[in-house]
């Protein structure tokens, strides 16, 4: 039997996230649903789903990922992409968010927050990893 085809996926790295808390998002990945029509913006475990790509087909331009989010302390996180690339390449986008979590010895509140990013091609994980995050 031929292996299963892998969805295209790219994964937020902690050397290209940008921006104050863009650390917040290191782990989370961009992948194409199941059906080929458009892409989720995921959690590190992408079952869980944050925002999903506008429209009923794969976009062919910039978009940006709906609806807002809240994750990991970020409030109103919005994810913008540029043009969709081939799922080798690596893929720039950027982010905000209306509220961010207080930094240790820095009032709050912290307020809105931006930054850039380039997802990495791939799952970011390397077969041992892939294999016991599998296993949660």
């Amino acid at each position: 039997m031929p292996p299963t085809p892998t969805q295209p996926e790219w994964t937020l790295s902690a050397k290209d996230t940008h921006g104050s808390f863009g650390q917040l998002l290191v782990g989370c990945h961009i992948i194409e649903n199941s059906t080929s029509t458009g892409y989720q913006f995921t959690q590190p475990n992408t079952s869980n789903v944050l925002a999903n790509s506008p429209g009923t087909s794969l976009p062919t331009a910039p978009f940006t990922f709906t609806p807002a989010f809240d994750y990991n302390g970020l409030t109103g996180v919005t994810i913008t992409m540029e043009t969709p690339v081939a799922s080798d390449k690596n893929w720039k986008g950027t982010w905000s968010c209306t509220g961010s979590p207080p930094m240790k010895d820095v009032p709050p509140p912290q307020g809105a927050q931006s930054g850039d990013f380039t997802a990495q091609a791939g799952s970011g994980m390397d077969e041992d990893e892939a294999a016991s995050s599998a296993k949660a």
